[in-house]
């Protein structure tokens, strides 16, 4: 740890959180109650409790962050991420080590945190305020600026339960940012709201740093961590496995936890096919499971290649191997070269209820493809569906696929920053 001490504002020290497993360790047929598990959890002297009987969520992590500094938190689904945000905002407390702030703490975890469905979009920025801290004077001095931010203000004395995601999110942003906090804790803002108040959010995260505020902040765009946040962390199956400056993290992230290339020879030849037995993969499954095979990509008439151009038919053929699965989905997702999902289908956006078993191919078949030039990175997914959707198997980087626009938008080509999808349009003068 540092030796400045005064510098530092977030400091986490051997910080480890282990959650009892419900069914382990009870000796009838796996079954315990509500109350005993937790009575079990707690009072040591109800039973013996094995390691086994316990799921560490987070492990012996430390890093310390700075006043001033954006940190970027990395890491796959599962990796303890929203773990590590509870116990530093005080949602939860660790189960082994500490962790140590400086100041008074805003944040905002999930959408709509602390917002009371029928009441309005003026009284829930005084109910999210106090439960952030905040004075009713601070909020009614800050209040203008608060709706402002949002850019809701024609919808503040509406029932918040008549938002949308969208509207939710800009409004707890724009009351969490202004608290007058030293750090701030972010999770995904970016992943919902348009382009204005993306823009307008980075810039508030900017101002906030050059004050001396330290933000934590989480999300699965790459891109925007990169360009956000001055230092970062990895995280993967509940361990810090890097940290250092954002341009590191960036790069171990996209090659060693995502197994994305980080560079790729565009002269080299694409291959269509993928024997994927044996290939890195991610899962929360407890057993180390390969039930996807393999990976081929076709054209529309059946022949196999890792080429095509904006508008024809993507043929996605899975080979997998995986049991008796009564409820189970498939899920492509492609990801430009910095490892942001661009584009996601999934089985059960056609087929409700997918039923797979044994060995076999599975095919899916994207119709007059609209994504623009470039070249991009195949992530599959396995799982079963209960009550939600179980990750079983998860190949990070399967295949690519190569795109060309052609003559698909009257020969033009959007520029860089325009977005990945080409949309054909009729423009008519009235």
């Amino acid at each position: 740890m540092s030796s400045n001490s005064s510098d530092i504002t977030v400091s986490v020290e051997g910080l480890g959180k282990k959650y009892w497993l419900p069914g382990h360790g009870s000796g009838r047929g796996g079954r315990v109650g509500l109350m005993g598990l937790h009575f079990k959890e707690y009072l040591s002297f109800l039973g013996k409790k094995r390691d086994e009987d316990y799921f560490w969520a987070l492990k012996d992590m430390s890093f310390e962050v700075k006043r001033g500094e954006v940190l970027g938190i990395l890491g796959m689904n599962g990796s303890g991420k929203s773990t590590l945000l509870k116990i530093l905002s005080g949602v939860t407390m660790p189960s082994t080590g500490r962790a140590t702030m400086h100041g008074r703490v805003g944040s905002l975890l999930e959408v709509g945190t602390g917002f009371h469905p029928d009441l309005t979009g003026r009284e829930n920025v005084f109910l999210s305020g106090s439960l952030l801290g905040m004075s009713k004077a601070e909020i009614k001095s800050k209040f203008d600026e608060i709706v402002y931010f949002s850019g809701i203000e024609d919808f503040i004395d509406v029932p918040a339960k008549r938002y949308s995601s969208g509207m939710y999110v800009r409004l707890a942003y724009a009351v969490a940012s202004n608290l007058d906090s030293d750090v701030l804790i972010l999770d995904e803002v970016l992943a919902v709201g348009d382009a204005q108040f993306r823009e307008k959010s980075r810039e508030s995260m900017e101002n906030a740093s050059k004050q001396g505020k330290t933000i934590l902040f989480v999300s699965h765009n790459i891109s925007a961590v990169s360009q956000i946040c001055t230092k970062g962390i990895v995280l993967s199956k509940g361990k810090l496995v890097h940290s250092g400056s954002i341009d590191e993290v960036v790069h171990y992230y996209k090659k060693d936890i995502h197994s994305i290339p980080t560079d790729i020879d565009s002269d080299s030849l694409l291959s269509p096919k993928q024997d994927l037995r044996g290939a890195p993969r991610h899962t929360n499954s407890p057993k180390d499971n390969q039930f996807i095979t393999s990976v081929s990509l076709h054209q529309s008439d059946g022949q196999p290649t890792a080429y095509f151009k904006t508008g024809e038919d993507i043929r996605v053929r899975i080979g997998y191997n995986v049991g008796n699965e009564p409820y189970s989905y498939f899920t492509i997702f492609f990801l430009d070269q910095l490892g942001n999902r661009v584009m996601t289908v999934q089985s059960d956006h056609d087929l409700e209820t997918l039923k797979v078993k044994g060995a076999g191919v599975i095919e899916c078949v994207i119709p007059s493809n609209r994504l623009g030039s470039g070249e991009y990175i195949l992530m599959l997914d396995y799982g079963r569906i209960k009550s939600t959707y179980v990750c079983l198997d998860c190949v990070p980087s399967a295949i690519t696929v190569s795109i060309s626009l052609g003559d698909y938008l009257n020969g033009r080509s959007t520029l860089e920053g325009q977005g990945f999808i080409a949309q054909k349009t009729n423009w008519i003068i009235k």
